[in-house]
């Protein structure tokens, strides 16, 4: 299981991937003018994260259905 799954539903509107990286970007920044350090680096990490996974990765991590003559077929790891 991953910590940001990004084929979850929930994230499959760009405003909703775009708003969970720019709400933990700007509470980063706000941490970062009340000079708490780590805290800033905590969530402008998160925000890094999910804007990797959520932005950058989502097209090539979203699951694509069999091609036309590939079936899937699932031996259960008995192979004749």
């Amino acid at each position: 299981m991953k910590f940001l799954d990004s084929n979850h539903p929930m994230f499959q509107k760009l405003w909703v991937r775009i708003v969970t990286v720019v709400a933990p970007a700007v509470w980063g920044v706000v941490e970062l003018a009340n000079n708490q350090i780590a805290w800033a680096i905590m969530f402008l990490a998160a925000a890094g994260y999910a804007a990797y996974e959520l932005i950058y990765m989502y097209e090539k991590n979203k699951p694509r259905p069999p091609a036309a003559g590939e079936a899937s077929t699932d031996k259960g790891g008995d192979e004749e």
